[in-house]
């Protein structure tokens, strides 16, 4: 299980794994230089062997030509006989030494009576260190990335579990409760024509379609990742008159008026399962927020050639974060209920379908939520044809 803070404890689980990992390695590589060096040692043990002789035997000395090696000589006070090594050397005081790239080896020689220093440089090969070092480098990375795979999913199991119990509990709650709703619905509707309209049964009319706006948001985020939902040419004057009819009880239940101006025929082209989230939710939230007795002034008019507008009034509560009301189950106020669900699927919506939306609110003087449209061209060009057409004849 994960602590209460998941990014320690990846740290510090990838610290010791790097350390199991990387110490080997480290040990494997010192291994793998030692056994270089000491390989380039026995080979200027070798060279020397094989031309000491013949570079101090006579009275100049006779240097052999080499790709590899390549030698200074000193006399006792290490002052420089012949030189053959590019790199100066200033201190001596060694039998074998590495400068990388290079190996040093020297030797005291005896000629008659005089002495000299022959120091021999040989170039590691570090083709091999190379190739193991980024060998290893990538094993350890893979073996710490398999690791953590291992690690963090047997860490959230649990919560893919629990996430995926969750999904079949809402999955099947929704499949059981749309029945029961949609005879609820009916019957309230039969009750509506038979006995005179009441209080009671307009608060029976409201509660029902807020459950059913509930149910619908519910619905739709669960679904909306599995669903297409296919778009549609939409007269969005004539929906949107249907939705406020539609919340026209619910607006009674509070005592509240909805005010709208809606100029015709206003042609878009969206899914209208997502249309009606968009009206549905907001609509909703201005009438939850609004004061009792307050009202709500919904508008939707040309902006241009190209877009129309579609804009809620309310003046009530206000929003006090503006940051955090399009944030999953964020809700202003817990005491009016919700799952904080219903702006955050709007604002998914018009990501989605290219729709600008603009919010202004003052705390206890109301929020106003604008949504522009891009209007249905084709269809327009449609209308403007058949108008025509019609003159001609």
């Amino acid at each position: 299980m994960l602590s209460l803070n998941p990014f320690r404890s990846v740290l510090v689980y990838t610290l010791i794994v790097m350390a199991l990992f990387c110490v080997p390695s480290y040990f494997a590589i010192q291994s793998t230089i030692m056994e270089e060096k000491y390989k380039a040692t026995q080979e200027i043990l070798e060279w020397v062997d094989a031309h000491e002789k013949s570079i101090f035997e006579k009275e100049h000395f006779e240097i052999p030509k080499s790709v590899r090696f390549h030698i200074n000589i000193y006399d006792a006070t290490h002052t420089l006989y012949y030189q053959g090594i590019q790199e100066s050397l200033s201190d001596f005081n060694f039998k074998v030494r590495v400068i990388y790239p290079f190996l040093y080896y020297q030797k005291e020689i005896k000629k008659d009576t005089e002495l000299f220093y022959l120091v021999v440089e040989l170039q590691l090969n570090y083709a091999k260190i190379i190739f193991i070092t980024t060998m290893l480098f990538f094993i350890v990375l893979f073996l710490i990335y398999l690791m953590s795979n291992v690690f963090i999913n047997s860490s959230i199991y649990p919560y893919k579990k629990m996430q995926r119990y969750m999904n079949d509990f809402f999955n099947d709650s929704m499949h059981e409760l749309k029945t029961p709703l949609g005879v609820i619905n009916i019957n309230v509707e039969l009750l509506s024509s038979y006995v005179n309209s009441s209080k009671h049964l307009q608060r029976i009319n409201a509660a029902t379609k807020q459950m059913q706006m509930t149910y619908e948001d519910v619905e739709y985020y669960i679904k909306h990742k599995k669903v297409t939902y296919n778009k549609e040419p939409i007269n969005l004057s004539e929906y949107l008159d249907s939705r406020i009819a539609f919340f026209e009880d619910i607006a009674v239940s509070k005592s509240m008026v909805l005010e709208h101006h809606v100029e015709p025929d206003m042609l878009i082209y969206i899914s209208k399962v997502e249309l009606q989230r968009i009206i549905d939710n907001t609509l909703s939230n201005a009438i939850k927020y609004s004061f009792f007795q307050g009202k709500v002034e919904i508008k939707l008019y040309a902006k241009d050639e190209e877009h129309c507008v579609m804009s809620f009034q309310d003046y009530g509560q206000g929003i006090k974060d503006l940051y955090k009301v399009f944030q999953r189950f964020e809700r202003e106020d817990s005491v009016q209920g919700g799952f904080g669900l219903g702006l955050n699927i709007v604002q998914n919506i018009c990501n989605k379908n290219d729709i600008d939306i603009d919010i202004e609110s003052y705390e206890n003087r109301g929020s106003c939520f604008t949504y522009v449209f891009k209007l249905d061209k084709k269809k327009l060009l449609d209308s403007v044809d058949d108008d025509e057409t019609r003159g001609e004849r």
